[in-house]
């Protein structure tokens, strides 16, 4: 859980992703966070309900360094929390050596975490798995509020929902379309 800031879970926070610009996230089970579909370039989110916005990814997050990108911890109060089901399907990176690497498609266990995960399909390749590896993210912990910040920021300014990371385990991989795979339609708070 956020402990610097104090989140529990189905706690929303409020992400500055850059100059009047923000969104929200809602911290979920065992260290993942939500992130959605909406930006406005206002901090005004009262009578928002997420199950009404669509999810733009779940990742594990490392708390203590995301202070810099979270302006404000809504609780609950103000914004209806979603309760959409947590991905349970995930990409886990595979280290080969010697420069090479790759991922599986993993099934978390039922207390959400990748350890004991179950492999459901090994050794992916861009080449034939293409859609697994745009759909399913990564289940490594993201600890660099930078990253987030730029993958929210591509997100909003063209469409592609993007991880940089899986460029380094798959090597020369195209980004996908912009809203590959979701709705094409973008939510803004009024």
């Amino acid at each position: 859980m956020l402990k610097k800031t104090g989140c529990k879970e189905n706690d929303v926070v409020v992400l500055e992703i850059g100059n009047e610009a923000f969104t929200l996230a809602q911290m979920r089970k065992n260290g993942i966070m939500q992130f959605f579909d909406i930006v406005q370039p206002r901090n005004a989110w009262d009578g928002v309900d997420l199950n009404d916005v669509p999810s733009l990814f779940f990742i594990y997050v490392a708390e203590k360094n995301l202070d810099s990108l979270i302006v404000v911890k809504l609780g609950q109060a103000g914004v209806i929390p979603s309760s959409a089901p947590i991905p349970m399907v995930m990409l886990s990176a595979v280290f080969k050596g010697a420069g090479t690497y790759g991922a599986d498609l993993i099934r978390l266990t039922d207390q959400f975490s990748s350890c004991g995960a179950a492999i459901i399909k090994a050794d992916l390749d861009p080449r034939t798995d293409l859609d697994v590896i745009y759909r399913h993210e990564l289940s490594g912990v993201y600890g660099d509020a930078g990253k987030i910040r730029k993958r929210l920021r591509r997100y909003f300014a063209t469409g592609v929902n993007w991880d940089d990371s899986k460029e380094l385990l798959f090597k020369g991989i195209a980004l996908p379309p912009p809203h590959y795979g979701q709705s094409s339609v973008r939510h803004t708070s009024q």
